[in-house]
């Protein structure tokens, strides 16, 4: 059994915001620190620091397995991320237990593509 321990070190802001932001994209109904997407399916929000993160992404289900005792959905993640003006692909995968609907794994990439011009 896994036993829960704090973080050892300070999630970095942009990928917690995108972590968010998958979270809400796979499950829209739960209480999430992610604003609900404008009518193009891009989230916005504001970071402590001032900087604007907006994404877009997209969540497929892969497959469906057990973990221990649970039956978990695994879903794959991808998209594109913007803070301020410097672009990001974002890549990753979701671990969704089927029935507490408890998010037991988000994992985010980010790579950075290079700026971005309105």
């Amino acid at each position: 059994m896994t036993v829960w321990r704090p973080a050892d070190r300070e999630i970095d802001a942009v990928l917690e915001a995108v972590a968010h932001a998958i979270r809400a994209t796979i499950a829209p109904g739960a209480p999430v620190q992610s604003p609900p997407p404008s009518a193009d399916g891009i989230r916005e929000v504001q970071l402590d620091d001032g900087r604007i993160v907006r994404t877009k992404l997209f969540a497929q289900e892969m497959k469906q397995e057990h973990r221990g005792a649970r039956t978990v959905l695994i879903y794959a993640v991808g998209g594109s991320a913007v803070v301020d003006r410097d672009g990001y692909a974002v890549s990753g995968q979701a671990v969704l237990d089927i029935v507490t609907r408890a998010f037991l794994d988000v994992d985010c990439h980010l790579e950075a593509v290079g700026a971005v011009t309105p």
